[in-house]
């Protein structure tokens, strides 16, 4: 007598490979980006503070009503936070600071920070250490993106600062 067992279950798995917004440049644009509306995560300066991403608003790390700052790992060398400063519930100014463990890592956010905002809005100019982008948002109103890194010989801290001017 032969008996025969079989099985019509397959266990494989199947993994969605995340969906990348910026294919082009570093991974990290995805994290602190999120969008290419927008300046970051989809916000510009001068809308309603109801524009910024409720998951930041959420999980922020720090919150009045002045500011909102938003904390996040990118991956286990690379961190971000965000601050959105506020004037009457309005987006006035908006900070990120990018703080990578290993200096490669953020000199390749960096550049893709600058080849990005280079291609979306003009050349930036160098003034005392800091890329300058004078930049135009929909509404043909003026705005500044800076961006610099601070970092030392074996780490890099970018700081990106996006503002008008009064």
């Amino acid at each position: 007598m032969l008996v025969v067992i079989v099985s019509c279950t397959n266990n494989v798995k199947e993994q969605k490979e995340a969906h990348r917004v910026f294919e082009e440049y570093h991974y990290a644009l995805d994290s602190v980006l999120k969008t290419k509306q927008g300046i970051v995560s989809g916000v510009e300066l001068g809308q309603n503070s109801k524009f910024i991403p409720l998951t930041e608003v959420k999980m922020a790390v720090d919150k009045s009503k002045d500011h909102i700052t938003y904390e996040q790992k990118i991956d286990s060398v690379t961190k971000y936070s965000i601050t959105y400063s506020l004037e009457n519930d309005t987006i006035s100014e908006i900070e990120v600071l990018i703080n990578s463990q290993s200096e490669d890592e953020g000199d390749k956010i960096l550049n893709d920070l600058k080849k990005y905002y280079t291609a979306k809005y003009t050349s930036p100019i160098m003034d005392k250490g800091y890329f300058v982008y004078n930049c135009f948002d929909g509404k043909k109103k003026n705005f500044t993106i800076t961006l610099t890194d601070n970092g030392g010989a074996s780490n890099s801290a970018i700081e990106m600062l996006i503002y008008r001017e009064k």
